[in-house]
């Protein structure tokens, strides 16, 4: 039987907890839109182009309706190798799914998971800004979360499920190890 991948896991922990997994990452979409109605995920691959464009697979995009009215359609990235990684990707995904779902509002949100430090010169894009005299034509950005650089500690009282399961991908002593795995629990 073949082995689950590390991002299908990620995919299926959305799955089971998409609702607390917005309320952790994106919190001022439940003070600004209410409470969530209804939770849909959605297809994973965007439109081509071209027949002849590379396939495109979304990693997790989740469709949520809120007691207000809004829509807002979370695009969702897990990424454990940051140097396949590509902003300019996220930013293609990012205006089809605005094309596809224009009433929407559209959050890419990329999580890093690999347990490491990252070297500071060696840092993934963040943002593209492509001004000119004066004129903004192109601001993109995305929520940015790293687990590791996150303290596992410093959720041990968080009651959020998803959360707990994700402690051992945060940051810890080694000597501390054994109370993350049993927080996780």
């Amino acid at each position: 039987m073949p082995q689950e991948s590390h991002d299908q896991n990620f995919k299926n922990l959305l799955a089971d907890f998409p609702k607390e997994a917005l309320e952790w990452i994106l919190p001022e979409a439940k003070e600004t839109f209410g409470d969530v109605l209804k939770i849909e995920f959605l297809r994973q691959e965007p439109k081509k182009r071209r027949m002849s464009d590379a396939h495109l697979a979304l990693d997790m995009p989740i469709l949520f309706s809120f007691e207000k009215g809004q829509i807002l359609l979370w695009l969702v990235e897990f990424q454990e190798d940051k140097n396949r990684f590509s902003i300019h990707k996220l930013l293609k995904y990012t205006t089809d799914s605005a094309e596809a779902y224009p009433k929407a509002t559209v959050i890419p949100t990329v999580l890093f998971t690999d347990r490491k430090k990252w070297n500071k010169n060696k840092d993934v894009i963040r943002n593209i800004d492509i001004r000119f005299g004066g004129r903004i034509f192109l601001h993109f950005e995305y929520v940015f979360l790293k687990l590791f650089d996150l303290n596992a500690r410093d959720y041990y009282h968080y009651d959020n499920p998803l959360i707990k399961i994700l402690l051992p991908k945060m940051n810890y002593e080694p000597e501390e190890r054994i109370e993350v795995i049993r927080q996780a629990l």
